[in-house]
């Protein structure tokens, strides 16, 4: 049975009248209509509760009732962890953990809302994670360090996983791989990998451990490698080039890396083993080198760079003639020397500030001198003098001298006495003043790579900053720090974890530009956060069922995006409705 409305329209009026009927099929098979009641005129309020009837009659899973009546007894986070849970099934993540819902837990956790490995149990039984993987039981709250120790001895074969996996999803894998290291403090531990070193978290007063990270140039990392803290940056080449070699059966592989890294026997061992690599050259060995002497062998100024650099052959390879370069080769190794006009003034003006600073605290320490009362310690004067031309990075050029002086102090009694105090006098050294300025706006790239534009080779540089991003966002929305665990495998583990998570995040990211939407993962995450998976029923009474928060019209756009338009579907959500009770 249902309601049927007749609409009829006399002396240009339109009226409603509704019908209950029931459809049969006559003796030819053609469907009819039987009149059950007449019911005449209704609103359209009365209609709508005659329909909510009609079908509350002959559908035993549907309830009248008051809208108090109606009550929501839990919910759980249901959008964010679809979307999430679709690129850890991209990744084939599912498959290389099968069952596995911990691992999955901890690493969906870190991109929404990270807590510790403790509580992350909790957080999970408030998502429909457990329903997706079908599990009806509470892990318990120690089974995640297991899962920990048993993560880090698949480490190996997880990372060849992955770069398998991007492979198919990444299109700039092959085209180059971007490398370098940065370090994370850790709190209250004693774990032996753990040590003080240079701090990139300006953190010198703890231990810390530091990371090695390997990104494709659209950031998706496939290889890390976790050292102790006192590991400089130099000395993980070598390694790094052996896994590529044995563990990923690279062939050949362009390979960028910061400056810090750069050294004579790192890129002769990349030349052996037949890699392609691109850094950029210290500024002190630059100062050094042959073609850069050759190059420029004197500064330019403000008023004349534009003839020195046509002069030394530097080409201007923008239409606004910002940018120069001039390249030079010895051997297989090129050397293309960059000449960043913005960069140059920006060096001149640098240098003159911190000059400035220089002689501030020098005439402030002078006149602290003058009026000591006791004597001074030469020695100590000396390490702050150091100490202030290390920080404006000027001990190269600027000389500082400490003079000896005598003050005569008048007592509380009124005699006198000498004590031995200091003055400061500065001098500019200017040879070495010389040989700095012509550093300035200058950068020295090195690559061996014969084929590569010289344009690609400063473009493909720049990129790096792909990697320096993947430590922020690990740092940051990631929470990678501070690290509370003791247990080097575990410690190892949660970098593993916070890996995983960065790459589902950059994934997002990279199929948000891909469709030309212009939205961080984060937001994206914010967005969908208040669309949730919850249970509701009737008061006092035992039956519930489960409903999604109505989506936007952006919500269906993510799960359209995403391609998880299974998963909201009604037979897939009476499936959680079992193991979510």
């Amino acid at each position: 049975m249902f309601l049927k409305k007749v609409t009829l329209k006399t002396e240009g009026k339109t009226y409603n009248y509704y019908k209950i009927v029931a459809s049969y099929r006559d003796k030819d098979g053609k469907p009819k209509h039987r009149l059950i009641q007449n019911l005449g005129v209704l609103s359209d309020e009365d209609a709508t509760r005659m329909k909510m009837i009609l079908q509350a009659q002959q559908d035993s899973d549907l309830s009248l009732a008051k809208s108090s009546d109606i009550v929501v007894t839990k919910h759980w986070m249901f959008l964010p962890i679809l979307l999430l849970h679709s690129l850890w099934e991209t990744f084939n993540l599912h498959r290389f953990f099968p069952d596995d819902l911990l691992t999955e837990a901890m690493v969906l956790n870190r991109c929404i809302e990270p807590r510790s490995k403790i509580h992350v149990m909790d957080w999970v039984q408030d998502t429909v994670l457990p329903a997706i993987h079908s599990s009806s039981t509470k892990p318990s709250n120690y089974a995640v360090y297991r899962e920990l120790d048993d993560l880090n001895k698949r480490e190996s074969a997880l990372q060849a996983h992955l770069y398998q996996q991007l492979q198919q999803f990444d299109p700039s894998v092959g085209e180059g791989f971007f490398y370098d290291i940065t370090s994370t403090y850790m709190e209250g531990s004693n774990c032996v990998i753990a040590k003080l070193g240079y701090s990139r978290d300006h953190r010198p007063d703890l231990q810390q451990i530091v990371i090695a990270l390997m990104v494709t140039p659209l950031g998706s990392p496939f290889y890390w490698k976790v050292l102790e803290g006192n590991t400089q940056d130099v000395t993980t080449l070598p390694d790094v080039v052996k896994d590529l070699k044995n563990r990923f059966g690279l062939t050949r592989c362009h390979l960028v890396f910061d400056r810090g890294m750069v050294s004579d026997d790192h890129l002769h061992l990349l030349e052996q083993q037949e890699l392609t690599y691109l850094s950029a050259m210290d500024k002190d060995e630059m100062a050094c080198h042959s073609l850069f002497n050759e190059f420029m062998p004197e500064p330019c100024s403000n008023d004349d760079y534009e003839q020195i650099l046509a002069l030394r052959e530097f080409v201007p390879t923008d239409e606004n003639q910002f940018f120069y370069t001039r390249e030079g080769q010895i051997d297989q190794r090129r050397f293309i020397f960059s000449f960043d006009v913005t960069r140059f003034y920006e060096d001149i003006e640098s240098r003159a500030k911190r000059m400035a600073q220089a002689m501030a605290w020098i005439k402030e320490k002078n006149a602290s001198l003058a009026i000591a009362k006791k004597s001074r310690n030469k020695e100590m004067i000396e390490r702050d003098v150091k100490t202030m031309l290390a920080k404006r990075k000027l001990k190269s050029f600027l000389l500082v001298t400490v003079a000896p002086i005598e003050l005569t102090v008048t007592k509380s009694n009124g005699t006198t006495r000498i004590i031995q105090s200091f003055q400061l006098s500065a001098a500019i050294d200017k040879d070495k003043e010389v040989q700095k300025r012509r550093l300035d706006g200058i950068t020295c790239f090195i690559t061996n790579d014969l084929t590569i534009p010289q344009g690609e080779v400063v473009q493909k540089y720049r990129d790096k900053n792909k990697i320096e991003e993947a430590f922020r966002e690990m740092k940051s929305q990631l929470a990678l720090r501070p690290i509370y665990l003791t247990r080097p495998e575990r410690v190892k583990a949660h970098v593993t974890i916070c890996i995983m998570a960065y790459l589902l995040i950059n994934s997002m990211e990279m199929m948000l530009r891909k469709a030309e939407i212009e939205l961080s993962s984060e937001e994206l995450l914010r967005q969908v956060s208040n669309c949730r998976l919850s249970q509701v029923g009737l008061k006092n009474s035992p039956q519930r069922s489960l409903t999604i928060t109505e989506m936007t019209e952006q919500q269906k756009q993510w799960v359209k995006l995403f391609h998880c338009e299974k998963m909201i579907k009604p037979k897939v959500i009476d499936q959680f409705n079992k193991l979510l009770q």
